[in-house]
């Protein structure tokens, strides 16, 4: 399996936890562009499409509603990750827990830098536009991430140096939104003391 597949479909679980995954089960099951070993077959039965796609559907219309989107995300800051994990193990060829490790360490952990990063910039949005932006970002990111998922299916290759970039954007980007975001807080709390 291309890495571009496995890691870009974990970094797009870092925005939609299950899509990426769904995308990938529709893949092997009705497209056969993949194969599934054994131990990961469930994720193309229909119990177990039924309910990603139900999850999916969860998260796109949760993330649109100001308040709620932020719930949602406090919720998936560990199934966000759990889901990159997974979805990076699935698109592997190694069935053995030695030769998962590294795809599900690295799986988890683009998927985390996802998920940080769009919390920062909601978090950044919302005590800017006091959370007016929240659903049109909400948008930007889903059109990323199906982006980023077709490209880990059908353009892996290109998905790696999307991969690439992402993380060169992220130690670059990430830390002085959290900066900001604290200086605004602590003025805030200053100005209401």
């Amino acid at each position: 399996m291309d890495i571009g597949t496995s890691y870009g479909l974990a970094l797009s679980s870092g925005i939609n936890a299950y899509l990426p995954l769904l995308s990938f089960a529709i893949a092997v099951r009705w497209l056969h562009l993949y194969t599934v070993q054994p131990p990961f077959e469930y994720v193309t039965s229909d119990w177990f499409m039924i309910v990603l796609a139900i999850l999916a559907l969860a998260d796109l219309f949760a993330d649109k509603i100001p308040g709620v989107d932020h719930v949602w995300d406090v919720i998936h800051t560990v199934l966000r990750p759990l889901a990159g994990a997974l979805v990076a193990a699935v698109s592997q060829h190694q069935v053995s827990g030695a030769g998962l490790v590294v795809p599900v360490v690295l799986g988890a952990g683009l998927a985390g830098l996802a998920h940080v990063t769009k919390a920062s910039v909601r978090v950044t949005s919302t005590a800017t536009s006091v959370g007016f932006l929240n659903p049109i970002i909400s948008v930007l990111e889903d059109i990323g991430m199906l982006i980023g998922t077709a490209l880990s299916l059908f353009a892996p290759i290109v998905m790696v140096i999307v991969i690439v970039l992402f993380v060169l954007f992220f130690l670059l980007t990430v830390p002085r939104l959290l900066k900001r975001w604290r200086n605004r807080r602590m003025k805030r709390a200053v100005a209401g003391s």
